[in-house]
């Protein structure tokens, strides 16, 4: 069957990420190592994996490779890293779908996918984001309507849609096809796609 992952905040081929965010790696190469293994080992090649930003840095080469070395149907929510000439060598790939956000219902609630964290959301919404590598979530956004799959938060690892919706709130048999449906209808998402 099918599942959905999340992951955000990778960073692969961005140098600073080790040292600025305080990964626990000597250096670039043993992070690439320990994200892409991570990823493999938890998502199967017919997987979704929603990116919710800062996906990587690099030249059309490594956009090639790691496109091709990480499992599953790869979908980008574009972050502030994911700047516009990179995305373009991911389109150009096709290999990757982009988006500015993505919206699905579950139940009685609107999820919402971002790369930051969307400040006053309304009741019944659940924002899923990465951005913050330090700390979880600032103080000022209430903590019950957020959830961040930023790696640095995640054992550097992706992390399930039904650990989210378990987390938050407390179901664990949800029907993914559903929100796979969603996802990746043309009409529910479409005005927020990059290209």
């Amino acid at each position: 069957m099918q599942n959905i992952y999340l992951i955000s905040d990778t960073h692969f081929g961005q140098r600073f990420a080790v040292k600025f965010f305080r990964r626990p790696f000597k250096n670039i190469k043993e992070m690439h190592k320990a994200l892409i293994k991570n990823w493999n080992d938890n998502i199967d090649e017919n997987d979704i994996v929603l990116i919710l930003g800062d996906f990587y840095g690099g030249n059309k080469i490594f956009s090639h490779f790691l496109l091709r070395k990480l499992n599953g149907e790869k979908i980008l929510v574009k972050g502030n890293h994911d700047f516009k000439f990179r995305l373009k060598r991911l389109i150009e790939t096709k290999k990757i779908k982009i988006y500015n956000k993505i919206e699905f219902f579950l139940d009685d609630y609107h999820f919402v996918l971002t790369h930051k964290p969307i400040k006053n959301i309304h009741e019944h919404t659940i924002n899923i984001h990465g951005h913050h590598h330090r700390v979880l979530l600032p103080s000022k956004f209430e903590q019950n309507k957020y959830f961040n799959v930023a790696v640095d938060h995640n054992d550097y690892k992706p992390i399930s849609i039904k650990k989210i919706v378990e987390d938050k709130l407390g179901a664990s048999n949800i029907n993914l096809v559903d929100i796979i449906e969603q996802i990746k209808c043309p009409n529910a998402n479409v005005q927020y796609a990059f290209a």
